[in-house]
């Protein structure tokens, strides 16, 4: 194969890409059922459409620039590979009629990641795993394997997990979630108790939402009243309950940085 070449509509006989495999460059392949075994070769450039890698075995194999549009790597395996996750494009019917395939694809891919230290494929592949799970819990409902209320509460804890922190990898954007939550829940204290708060021991008619912020800041990153306390029963059980849900959302906040930093 030269590079510039097109490759359609063939199965590759099982001996064809044994090693020793030269390396293939800009080749483009099309409806090409790959045998079950492919090792010590070298992809640069090529573009698979709609390919076969059923049952693949990859072994000491390389992709650089190459992207997979509509292929199948059902029960592939790999072994010292590498690929870019981002490179493995499918079209949305495949999160409806074989999200099974997309799971199969980069739980195979994380193996091999975890094995070869490549953390930021890790990441990429961890991500399009979890959504992938995602695409199947409807499939699953469908078939009566999760019931109505499990796969509700699976896609929604999925869905406000990846909005919230990326499926844990991304801390920054939890922590403008964290800024904002706090600052709504400032407002919220600022309309509902702030009559109820004393300021530097002196009681308020309406306390400024400076100081409000303060007390709510205090409260959930659990520093303490400091200088505003609450006064009246309400303020006081709505900031117990404020405290209660701060160290869960702080716990979180935790986990997020240690799954980011410290893998």
């Amino acid at each position: 194969m030269s590079p510039g070449d097109v490759v359609a509509n063939i199965v590759f006989k099982i001996d064809e890409w044994a090693p020793p495999t030269k390396a293939v460059r800009e080749v483009t392949f099309t409806g090409v059922a790959f045998p079950k075994s492919i090792g010590q070769a070298t992809f640069t450039d090529c573009s698979f459409e709609d390919c076969l890698f059923l049952g693949t075995r990859f072994i000491e194999v390389e992709f650089h620039g190459c992207s997979f549009t509509n292929s199948n790597f059902w029960k592939s395996r790999f072994e010292r590979v590498y690929l870019d996750p981002d490179s493995i494009l499918m079209e949305a019917r495949f999160k409806v009629e074989a999200s099974n395939a997309g799971i199969s694809v980069y739980q195979a891919l994380l193996s091999n990641f975890a094995e070869e230290r490549q953390d930021e494929f890790y990441i990429k592949a961890d991500i399009s795993f979890r959504r992938w799970k995602r695409y199947q819990i409807w499939p699953d409902l469908r078939r009566k394997r999760l019931t109505r209320t499990k796969a509700w509460t699976r896609w929604l804890g999925s869905v406000v997990y990846e909005i919230l922190a990326g499926f844990g990898y991304r801390p920054f954007r939890f922590f403008l979630w964290t800024i904002a939550l706090f600052l709504l829940v400032s407002w919220i204290n600022y309309k509902i108790i702030g009559q109820g708060l004393i300021v530097n021991g002196s009681i308020l008619p309406l306390p400024s939402f400076t100081d409000t912020m303060f007390y709510t800041f205090s409260v959930l990153t659990v520093l303490g009243f400091s200088s505003v306390l609450p006064i009246d029963g309400f303020s006081k059980i709505l900031t117990v309950f404020e405290a209660l849900a701060a160290i869960g959302w702080l716990g979180i906040f935790t986990s997020v940085l240690v799954k980011r930093f410290l893998r």
